[in-house]
Protein backbone atom coordinates (compact mmCIF):
# COMPACT_ATOMS: atom_id res chain seq x y z
CA UNK A 1 0.00 0.00 0.00
CA UNK A 2 1.26 3.60 -0.98
CA UNK A 3 1.30 6.06 1.75
CA UNK A 4 -0.33 9.13 0.77
CA UNK A 5 2.38 12.01 -0.46
CA UNK A 6 5.00 9.03 -1.15
CA UNK A 7 6.78 10.39 -4.41
CA UNK A 8 5.67 7.85 -7.14
CA UNK A 9 9.03 7.07 -8.14
CA UNK A 10 10.25 5.88 -4.87
CA UNK A 11 6.55 3.93 -4.28
CA UNK A 12 7.21 2.26 -7.39
CA UNK A 13 10.84 1.49 -6.47
CA UNK A 14 10.20 0.58 -2.74
CA UNK A 15 7.52 -1.97 -4.22
CA UNK A 16 9.81 -3.73 -7.16
CA UNK A 17 8.73 -2.29 -9.56
CA UNK A 18 10.20 0.33 -11.82
CA UNK A 19 9.05 3.41 -13.35
CA UNK A 20 12.29 3.20 -16.09
CA UNK A 21 12.02 1.05 -19.27
CA UNK A 22 15.14 -1.10 -19.95
CA UNK A 23 18.54 0.35 -19.63
CA UNK A 24 16.76 3.35 -18.04
CA UNK A 25 16.36 1.93 -14.93
CA UNK A 26 20.43 2.12 -14.60
CA UNK A 27 20.92 5.73 -16.60
CA UNK A 28 18.76 7.81 -15.15
CA UNK A 29 18.72 11.61 -13.08
CA UNK A 30 17.72 9.49 -9.91
CA UNK A 31 14.86 12.24 -9.53
CA UNK A 32 16.15 15.35 -10.19
CA UNK A 33 13.12 15.79 -12.74
CA UNK A 34 15.97 16.51 -15.33
CA UNK A 35 15.92 13.05 -17.67
CA UNK A 36 12.34 12.44 -18.03
CA UNK A 37 12.78 9.05 -18.18
CA UNK A 38 10.33 8.22 -15.51
CA UNK A 39 7.80 9.64 -17.66
CA UNK A 40 4.54 7.80 -17.27
CA UNK A 41 0.51 8.68 -17.93
CA UNK A 42 -1.46 9.54 -14.60
CA UNK A 43 -5.21 8.58 -14.20
CA UNK A 44 -7.09 9.35 -11.12
CA UNK A 45 -9.36 6.28 -10.14
CA UNK A 46 -12.20 8.75 -10.65
CA UNK A 47 -11.21 9.31 -14.33
CA UNK A 48 -9.72 12.55 -14.07
CA UNK A 49 -7.64 12.48 -16.84
CA UNK A 50 -5.06 14.84 -15.26
CA UNK A 51 -5.09 12.65 -12.21
CA UNK A 52 -6.39 16.29 -10.95
CA UNK A 53 -6.29 16.10 -6.49
CA UNK A 54 -5.06 12.33 -6.85
CA UNK A 55 -1.31 13.73 -7.37
CA UNK A 56 0.57 16.34 -6.04
CA UNK A 57 0.96 19.36 -7.86
CA UNK A 58 -2.33 18.71 -9.63
CA UNK A 59 0.00 20.38 -12.60
CA UNK A 60 2.95 20.12 -14.12
CA UNK A 61 5.53 21.94 -12.02
CA UNK A 62 8.40 23.78 -14.36
CA UNK A 63 10.67 20.59 -14.25
CA UNK A 64 8.19 18.77 -15.96
CA UNK A 65 6.91 21.46 -18.54
CA UNK A 66 10.41 22.25 -19.05
CA UNK A 67 11.48 18.41 -19.94
CA UNK A 68 8.24 17.13 -21.45
CA UNK A 69 8.29 19.79 -23.87
CA UNK A 70 12.22 19.07 -24.74
CA UNK A 71 12.25 15.70 -27.52
CA UNK A 72 11.62 12.94 -27.34
CA UNK A 73 8.10 14.51 -25.86
CA UNK A 74 6.58 17.86 -26.71
CA UNK A 75 4.48 15.72 -30.16
CA UNK A 76 1.37 17.68 -30.29
CA UNK A 77 0.19 14.09 -29.91
CA UNK A 78 1.75 13.40 -26.77
CA UNK A 79 -0.95 12.41 -24.05
CA UNK A 80 -1.49 15.61 -21.99
CA UNK A 81 -1.85 13.29 -19.14
CA UNK A 82 2.21 12.79 -19.09
CA UNK A 83 3.85 13.49 -16.07
CA UNK A 84 6.80 12.53 -14.16
CA UNK A 85 6.86 10.10 -11.33
CA UNK A 86 9.89 11.63 -9.88
CA UNK A 87 7.74 15.23 -8.93
CA UNK A 88 4.63 13.90 -8.21
CA UNK A 89 3.05 13.04 -5.07
CA UNK A 90 0.61 10.13 -4.89
CA UNK A 91 -2.54 11.39 -3.12
CA UNK A 92 -5.26 8.99 -3.75
CA UNK A 93 -5.73 5.68 -6.29
CA UNK A 94 -4.40 6.41 -9.26
CA UNK A 95 -3.88 4.03 -12.36
CA UNK A 96 -0.76 4.90 -14.32
CA UNK A 97 0.58 3.60 -18.16
CA UNK A 98 4.36 3.71 -19.68
CA UNK A 99 4.85 3.91 -22.86
CA UNK A 100 7.27 2.44 -24.76
CA UNK A 101 10.47 3.69 -25.85
CA UNK A 102 13.83 4.30 -23.47
CA UNK A 103 11.53 7.83 -22.40
CA UNK A 104 8.56 6.42 -22.68
CA UNK A 105 7.66 8.07 -25.45
CA UNK A 106 5.82 6.58 -27.91
CA UNK A 107 2.56 8.20 -29.09
CA UNK A 108 0.88 4.51 -29.91
CA UNK A 109 -0.96 2.53 -28.12
CA UNK A 110 1.25 0.10 -26.70
CA UNK A 111 2.27 0.19 -23.62
CA UNK A 112 5.72 -0.99 -21.74
CA UNK A 113 6.39 -4.30 -20.57
CA UNK A 114 6.86 -4.23 -16.36
CA UNK A 115 10.30 -3.92 -15.30
CA UNK A 116 11.32 -5.04 -11.65
CA UNK A 117 13.12 -2.71 -9.67
CA UNK A 118 17.07 -1.87 -9.91
CA UNK A 119 18.32 -0.51 -6.81
CA UNK A 120 21.70 0.02 -8.32
CA UNK A 121 22.59 2.26 -5.61
CA UNK A 122 20.61 1.13 -2.73
CA UNK A 123 19.23 3.55 -0.58
CA UNK A 124 20.30 6.28 -2.04
CA UNK A 125 17.85 5.56 -4.57
CA UNK A 126 15.61 7.89 -2.74
CA UNK A 127 18.21 10.61 -1.61
CA UNK A 128 16.69 13.08 -3.56
CA UNK A 129 13.11 12.47 -2.32
CA UNK A 130 12.63 14.81 0.45
CA UNK A 131 8.62 14.61 0.47
CA UNK A 132 7.57 11.33 0.80
CA UNK A 133 6.30 10.45 4.26
CA UNK A 134 9.23 8.50 6.19
CA UNK A 135 8.55 5.13 6.75
CA UNK A 136 7.25 3.93 9.77
CA UNK A 137 10.20 1.64 11.68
Amino acid sequence: QIQKGEILRSAMLRRGSSPHNGRARLINCRGLGTCDTCAVEIESSDNNNSGGGAVEPNERNTKENIRLNFPPHGSSDQSTNLRLACQVQVMDDITIRKRTGFWGQDTTSELAEEYDAELWFGELEYVLDNKSPREEE
